[in-house]
């Protein structure tokens, strides 16, 4: 039997993700009025959001129903299991200091605003998208917490496949709206890592 203290890891981890999701999107409701421009749902949105649909649904049977997936199990040491939890925090830590120093230039939908500002401080300074590296870390750990290859890989396809439109969308949108200046920043920083 997969260890409680595993499946109440992946519990806390997604409710705490969906909560900071939550409190984020209602302290900076969508400012539809002042939208010049958003991200269009195309059809690898629509692959994604059921490869979420299958991460989150193989997450509630590894919480509940664990021997359901135990053929999906890895052979991990206790102490990798561990790195994951790490990994987890410094991604949530991440995506807290990323939503500061947006601040409200943040949207929970890729969109340009009348009000739009080129932020370049905090983890900005060095990476051009850290919630999206926050979200592969936080998500992503699920891989090493179950040991479920079926669990963690779905979080993974999942949210790589959301996000790397979300990346196209928002590099040309910024580019546009702010040129030369873009193009340097664009130029010293990282997309995902700081390199």
């Amino acid at each position: 039997m997969e260890p409680l203290i595993y499946r109440l890891l992946v519990l806390i981890l997604l409710l705490t993700f969906v909560a900071h999701r939550a409190y984020y999107t209602r302290k900076f409701p969508p400012a539809e009025s002042e939208t010049v421009d958003k991200l269009k749902s195309g059809p690898l949105a629509k692959v994604a959001s059921l490869i979420f649909f299958l991460a989150l649904a193989s997450s509630l049977i590894y919480i509940f129903f664990p021997s359901l997936i135990a053929w999906a199990a890895m052979s991990l040491p206790a102490w990798a299991r561990w790195l994951g939890v790490g990994l987890a925090l410094a991604g949530f830590l991440l995506l807290e200091w990323s939503h500061r120093a947006l601040g409200s230039n943040w949207s929970d939908q890729p969109r340009i605003t009348q009000e739009q500002c080129l932020v370049q401080n905090g983890p900005y300074r060095r990476v051009r998208h850290p919630i999206y590296t926050a979200f592969l870390l936080i998500l992503g750990s699920t891989l090493f917490i179950s040991a479920s290859w079926l669990v963690g890989g779905l979080w993974i396809v999942a949210v790589s496949l959301d996000i790397f439109p979300r990346m196209r969308y928002e590099e040309a949108a910024m580019l546009e709206k702010f040129g030369e200046e873009y193009r340097q920043y664009q130029q010293r920083t990282g997309r995902l890592l700081p390199f």
